[in-house]
């Protein structure tokens, strides 16, 4: 290892954990002393990482706070040392973070408050994928729907709450008064999609919550018509299922059918 490379490393473990090693070659003046010196690295650094968290969590700050939301930011970034070399991706384990780390999971609104966050920043950001058409579908024996298995894009992200995060973002979106945080009577699912350059997020009915669950799990067209079966009478799921189906593809939710092959 030449010495270049090993104060690159000295000063690596310095800003990352706190290694003593680089200030041996970083020289002080009557301004600052070498660990001062180096500190100012060390906190750019962690700045530069919780800036990135406020410019992604754009919610959560909305309903904790800045001075919470910030708490929440360092405290994350003291606990969850970056391993990424795209800073982008850094807070991926933030919604975790909040729910298995003291104070925060006390509040379980938070972490779904990130979570939601990140499923409308990931949904912008999946790769294009090209939709499915009626045609598609069309060409499928009838016999065989049963056996057809759907894929969503990656755009597409499912989100049970049960809190009123989403009424925060709305809120947040219209540039509104933020409301209180309250648990849900009932639990919501809501999905998150992208439509050319903006994403869309809307509350489900309960059915097609359960139908698109099923589609999200892998399972086949059949056993998406069989949860609807606890909605609907029996008579009445074919059309539901078609209805829905046709709605998806409209939406741009569908992104595959798959028959298996024997």
């Amino acid at each position: 290892m030449n010495a270049l490379t090993r104060l690159q490393d000295d000063f690596q473990r310095r800003v990352l954990g706190g290694d003593a090693a680089i200030l041996d070659a970083v020289v002080g003046n009557a301004t600052a002393d070498a660990a001062e010196r180096v500190g100012i690295y060390v906190h750019a650094y962690s700045a530069r990482l919780v800036e990135a968290l406020e410019n992604e969590f754009l919610t959560l700050r909305f309903a904790a706070g800045d001075d919470t939301a910030s708490e929440i930011f360092h405290a994350y970034v003291a606990a969850t040392p970056s391993t990424l070399r795209n800073v982008r991706w850094y807070g991926k384990d933030l919604a975790q973070f909040l729910r298995t780390a003291a104070p925060w999971r006390d509040t379980p609104a938070f972490a779904e408050l990130a979570w939601l966050d990140w499923a409308i920043s990931v949904s912008f950001d999946a790769a294009d994928e090209t939709g499915i058409a009626e045609a598609d579908i069309a060409v499928v024996p009838f016999e065989r729907w049963g056996e057809m298995i759907l894929r969503l894009p990656h755009h597409v992200r499912l989100h049970t709450a049960e809190w009123n995060v989403w009424q925060l973002r709305q809120a947040r979106d219209r540039a509104q008064a933020c409301p209180k945080l309250q648990r849900l009577e009932f639990p919501q699912t809501w999905i998150v999609s992208r439509q050319g350059l903006e994403v869309h997020y809307r509350q489900l009915e309960a059915d097609e919550a359960v139908a698109l669950e099923a589609v999200a799990a892998g399972h086949p067209f059949e056993r998406m018509c069989e949860v609807l079966c606890d909605w609907h009478p029996q008579e009445e799921v074919a059309l539901r299922a078609a209805g829905l189906l046709k709605a998806w593809i409209g939406n741009g939710w569908i992104s595959g059918v798959e028959l298996p092959t024997d």
